[in-house]
């Protein structure tokens, strides 16, 4: 039995010797309900606290929340799995322009490698999640990358605390799956108003593509997506939610319940610029 449903059955169980211990004037049953009761009670604390503590502990290490937003990302756009590498990940992007992508943390010693071998790399990116990126645009400058304009921000919940919105009059969600990739298109009639993804690979489930058509925007369709994709994803066993968002995006995640953790600023090798896509939700 689940740790919920164990905890439900101590309620009834302590209702009921309580209804015994009225009716036959028994002490003892009278006991064990307070006895029963009082274990639930401790049972249900002690598992909400766990919860929490193990939430903390997932949500804590820069460098691992780099590891697992890249997982995800790069499962939900159907890349190779990412390599390990110090301080973050090696992903085989495949654009034109954007051939192979390293994300990582802006930790000095392995910034100080990763710009030299983003800058001998054709077509390459290197994005940096950092708390400073003032403190990083310089390294690009020096190693000869060419740096992306604006920066984003790395963010992340408790999937339990999202904010829920409710889809407008008018419009319909589809919610298909395919394994851990759970997709919502929002349409009005046949036509396609907003789509996102959220990709879920254990208790993560990371956001991405998170998209409406100019002109619905401002109804609030990017919030009921969300809403239902995190919904989607908590069903699936996801507890942590984890994206990337741009900087015209990140107020709508903000008033959600979605925490910035850090900026994400990127650069790549000097070579013409594409259409190659951004990576945020």
């Amino acid at each position: 039995m689940e740790a919920p449903g164990r905890i439900w059955f101590g309620y009834v169980a302590a209702v009921g010797l309580a209804v015994i211990g009225l009716f036959t004037l028994d002490p003892l049953a009278f006991g064990l309900a307070v006895a029963v009761l009082v274990a639930t009670v401790l049972g249900e604390w002690y598992r909400g606290r766990q919860a929490a503590l193990s939430a903390a502990a997932a949500d804590t290490d820069l460098a691992d929340l780099v590891s697992r937003w890249a997982r995800g990302w790069a499962y939900a756009r159907g890349f190779p799995r990412p390599a390990a590498v110090p301080g973050g990940v090696r992903v085989e992007v495949g654009e034109p322009g954007r051939r192979v992508e390293w994300v990582a943390t802006d930790d000095a010693d392995t910034l100080a490698k990763l710009v030299d071998t983003a800058r001998d790399t054709p077509e390459a990116w290197l994005s940096v999640v950092t708390e400073s990126p003032p403190g990083v645009r310089p390294w690009f400058v020096e190693a000869g990358l060419v740096a992306n304009d604006g920066e984003e921000a790395l963010m992340s919940i408790q999937l339990a605390d999202h904010a829920f919105r409710r889809l407008p009059e008018g419009y319909r969600a589809e919610v298909d799956r395919d394994g851990g990739l759970i997709t919502v298109t929002v349409r009005v009639g046949e036509d396609v108003a907003a789509r996102g993804r959220i990709a879920v690979i254990g208790a993560d489930a990371v956001a991405d593509r998170i998209q409406t058509e100019p002109e619905h925007r401002r109804r609030g369709l990017g919030g009921a997506v969300m809403s239902l994709l995190v919904s989607a994803a908590r069903e699936a066993g996801a507890m942590h939610g984890l994206l990337v968002a741009s900087e015209m995006g990140e107020p709508l995640y903000t008033g959600l319940g979605w925490r910035a953790r850090a900026r994400l600023v990127s650069a790549r090798t000097a070579t013409p610029r594409t259409s190659a896509e951004s990576r945020h939700g």
